[in-house]
C-alpha cells in the first residue's frame, strides 16, 4: 500500500482486510487517546490510497470479521 501512492491501476485487490490484519500493528503501542485516534487515521489514510489507485474496478476481500476501517456492507 504505501507504494502505490501516485501510481494508477485498472483493477486493484486487497486481501485479508480483517479485524487482525487493518489496522496493522495499533495493538502492538500503549496510546493515549490522542496518539490512538492519530494512528488510526494514517492507517485509515493508507487504505484510502490504496483503495483508490483502482481506475475500472477495486475488490476488497476479508474472512472472519472485517476491519473497522471498512465501511459497512448492506
Amino acid at each position: 500500500m504505501h507504494r502505490a501512492k501516485g501510481t494508477e491501476f485498472t483493477r486493484v485487490l486487497l486481501f485479508g482486510l480483517n479485524r487482525d490484519s487493518m489496522p496493522m500493528g495499533l495493538k502492538a503501542y500503549d496510546y493515549d487517546d490522542e496518539e490512538l485516534g492519530e494512528a488510526q487515521l494514517r492507517e485509515r489514510s493508507l487504505l484510502y490510497v490504496a483503495a483508490s489507485r483502482a481506475r475500472d474496478e477495486l475488490v476488497v476481500t476479508y474472512s472472519g470479521t472485517a476491519s473497522s476501517l471498512l465501511p459497512p456492507v448492506g
